[in-house]
């Protein structure tokens, strides 16, 4: 289960907080919020302080999408890179 609150910085700025879990299926509703935002090309400051847990896919989906958005308050159990 995921919680989004979604914030307006100014108007070509948006903050997501995310809390809660990142998952297979939290997924493609984080996506779609994400793509509505750059669709508008407004700049996304994606907020993961919150997050409790957050599966392979889920960081593969982070992976993915950070040279889109600006990954902030990344808790250090989450390590994006791949490990030797």
């Amino acid at each position: 289960m995921i919680h989004i609150e979604e914030t307006i910085l100014d108007e070509n700025t948006i903050a997501i907080k995310l809390e809660g879990i990142l998952d297979q299926s939290t997924i493609p509703i984080i996506k779609n919020v994400c793509d509505r935002y750059l669709e508008s090309r407004r700049t996304i400051h994606l907020d993961l302080e919150k997050l409790i847990h957050i599966t392979r896919e889920g960081r593969n989906f982070l992976n993915g999408i950070k040279q889109k958005v600006h990954l902030m308050h990344l808790p250090e159990f989450m390590q994006l890179e791949n490990r030797p």
